[in-house]
Order: structure tokens, then C-alpha cells, then sequence
């Protein structure tokens, strides 16, 4: 499971990429919001989080300062998500080969992985052919509705 930390580097990452100017998260008891100032081109997001059985004079604000994004974003890759909220499982059984791993070629339609949800499991396929470039989330890692799950180029 993504630690907190995890969730907000993803939120800044994503946040950088999309030009977005304010996120807010709201999960087990924790609030975050995080925002841009559309003046400042150094990109800093100020991050705030806010427990909601504390009083807001009790949290302290932190400066989150992302490192600037040099990487473009490159039309040809394409992630494929989580359909549902559920365990990922990048096997058919304990101890078998992966479904994919990287470096793999994938066709449209090819199962890339398994989704467990309350005791059924549904096939993941790749919506889309390309080579897979990165396992976005673990073997056995419970992953949300949307999570990104590979990476194909």
C-alpha cells in the first residue's frame, strides 16, 4: 500500500505534468491540500495536512518543493489502470510466471494481470500493444479504482 509520502510525490509529479494549480486529498482521518501560485515559476506547492480530529492550530505547514520536471511526457506511452479498487496480483497462481514483465511485448486483449475484488478475480488486459516499460504496482499490492498498474511505450 502507498504510504502517504508516496501519495503526495505522485500528487506533485502529476500536478507538475498536468499544469493543475490545486489538489485535495481526503482519506482515514487526514486532509490534504496541496496548491500552486500561478505567479511562481519555481513550482512550489505548499502542503498542508490536517488531521480532522485536530484543531487547525495544532498542524504545522510544510513546503514541499518538487524537483523541476525535465523528463517530457512522451505521446507514445500509454498506463494502463486499475479497472476497480482491489488486490493486483501480476500472476495467475503463487510460485507461476508473471503474466508480463518488462521488457515484454503486449497485444490489445492480452491479460497483463489479475484484479481481486471480495473473492472474485477479473482478467486485466492491455487496452493497447506496446512493450511493457515499468510495473507501476507490486505483486499482491492493494491498489485503488485508477491506480496505474504498467507502463507501455
Amino acid at each position: 500500500m502507498m504510504s502517504w509520502m508516496d501519495r503526495i510525490r505522485e500528487a506533485i509529479e502529476l500536478a507538475g505534468r498536468s499544469g493543475v494549480t490545486e489538489m485535495e486529498f481526503r482519506d482515514s482521518g487526514f486532509h490534504i491540500r496541496l496548491f500552486r501560485s500561478s505567479s511562481s515559476s519555481a513550482a512550489a506547492l505548499p502542503a498542508t495536512a490536517l488531521p480532522q480530529d485536530r484543531k487547525p492550530e495544532n498542524v504545522q505547514s510544510l513546503q514541499v518543493i518538487p524537483p523541476p520536471i525535465t523528463e517530457e511526457m512522451r505521446p507514445s506511452e500509454h498506463i494502463i489502470s486499475a479497472p476497480a479498487y482491489g488486490i493486483f496480483h501480476q500472476r495467475p497462481a503463487p510460485g507461476s510466471s508473471p503474466f508480463v514483465m518488462v521488457g515484454d511485448k503486449v497485444e490489445k486483449g492480452q491479460q497483463v494481470g489479475l484484479m481481486e475484488s471480495m473473492k472474485v478475480f477479473s482478467a486485466i488486459e492491455a487496452d493497447t500493444s506496446g512493450t511493457v516499460m515499468e510495473l507501476l504496482a507490486s505483486d499482491r499490492e492493494e491498489v485503488d479504482a485508477g491506480a496505474p498498474l504498467l507502463r507501455l511505450q
